[in-house]
């Protein structure tokens, strides 16, 4: 019935297919199993910047996140309830502001250079033989990974450990429904050990403190602003969804560039265009596709759609983006577009924190990219995509050099 099955290669290939349909014919849908889809832009804005809708008290979420059945929640919800991204007011306004002050001019100014270098590194590597190279494994991935090993002082030897976990995490945090009950555990097991690690390197780093995040993500808990829990929380968050999103902004902003020539000689030619490009590019095809809300009240959503107290909503942000009610020809790549309003990051007082860092990343990433290899080009038109409904995520991006 919904068509939301990121098992289906064509689905995965063509997301936004299913979305239109559903948009087209039922835009607000409540399913059989009891929670609610959103397609159209006016009512995911409005779940998402509603206080009325947020996330269940962790007691009440656990029971709603079921291996296998209809709840919508994502498995493992009440092991994750000291993540900002699943927290309330006045919890959530606390921490947002914790991080807010930790993430100052200074670590930005730290993150960007770091950023700047490091792109060039990474393109100093691929692009020096001249022979096709994958994009995602050689600047998409390894860049936002080294970013936020950088901002937390992870270590080098620990890189590939602590990469292992974040993926199998993000593996299982996708709508129960699509999830199997093997991501459930591999995603649990993940958790335990990133809620180990950071404890240990927290512990390392309060008798031997830094210049780094985790730094003074200590100085607040030892000022009383955060719990030891939050802090650890707040690690796991910036590392498995700091990368992760940034990763698919810029592998899916490099195909889309490269997928239309006509725009990506303007990318080229307008240096002036670089910021609205990449919030295109957000919006075009965006790293990740929806967000989940649960109602704390009945909330009526217009034409006779009524929310019930304790509903679950997904809110489904890639479908947002293509609405034609707020976007003229929305299938169309254009990077110029005025007033664009996407939800890619949502909205709201859950709008992403990263956001900033994400947008700096990719702006710097794809103008040193497409600068520096005039001749790149897709090496195959067949692309695979990992099989999430939560990101839209490539496998790989083969690209050629030469002309």
């Amino acid at each position: 019935m919904l068509g939301l099955d990121p098992t289906d290669p064509d689905f995965r290939q063509d997301p936004y297919a299913t979305y239109r349909r559903l948009r087209e014919s039922t835009p607000v849908l409540r399913s059989p199993a009891g929670f609610w889809v959103l397609t159209r832009h006016r009512e995911c804005e409005l779940v998402l910047r509603d206080q009325r809708f947020g996330y269940p008290a962790a007691a009440a979420a656990a029971p709603a996140c079921p291996a296998s059945g209809g709840a919508a929640l994502p498995g493992g919800f009440a092991d994750q309830r000291h993540m900002l991204i699943f927290m309330n007011p006045p919890e959530h306004t606390r921490l947002r502001r914790v991080l807010r002050d930790t993430f100052g001019p200074r670590v930005m100014r730290s993150a960007t250079g770091y950023v700047e270098e490091r792109t060039g590194q990474l393109l100093d590597r691929a692009l020096r033989s001249g022979e096709p190279c994958d994009l995602i494994s050689s600047l998409a991935h390894p860049l936002p990974f080294g970013v936020i090993c950088h901002l937390l002082g992870v270590p080098g030897p620990d890189h590939a450990k602590i990469e292992k976990w974040a993926q199998d995490y993000l593996a299982g945090v996708s709508p129960s429904f699509t999830v199997s009950k093997a991501n459930h555990q591999g995603r649990d097991e993940a958790l335990a050990g990133l809620n180990d690690y950071f404890r240990v390197l927290a512990a390392q780093r309060r008798r031997a403190p830094g210049e780094d995040v985790l730094s003074r993500l200590i100085a607040a808990q030892d000022d009383g602003r955060i719990s030891e829990e939050e802090l650890l929380g707040t690690c796991i968050l910036l590392f498995v969804a700091g990368h992760g999103t940034t990763t698919n902004l810029i592998g899916n902003g490099a195909l889309a560039l490269l997928r239309h020539p006509g725009q990506l000689a303007r990318f080229r030619a307008e240096p002036e265009l670089a910021a609205s490009a990449v919030e295109e590019l957000l919006r075009y095809d965006s790293p990740s596709h929806l967000s989940i809300r649960v109602a704390f009240e009945d909330v009526d959503l217009g034409e006779g759609n009524v929310v019930r107290a304790g509903e679950q909503v997904i809110v489904v942000r890639g479908a947002a983006n293509r609405d034609p009610e707020v976007f003229a020809d929305p299938d169309t790549l254009d990077l110029g577009r005025p007033d664009n309003r996407h939800l890619s990051f949502a909205s709201g007082l859950h709008v992403c924190f990263g956001a900033p860092l994400a947008r700096t990343q990719a702006k710097i990433a794809l103008g040193a990219l497409f600068n520096r290899a005039p001749h790149l080009a897709l090496a195959d038109e067949r692309l695979e995509y990992k099989p999430s409904l939560l990101s839209r995520a490539l496998e790989a991006l083969p690209v050629t050099t030469r002309p």
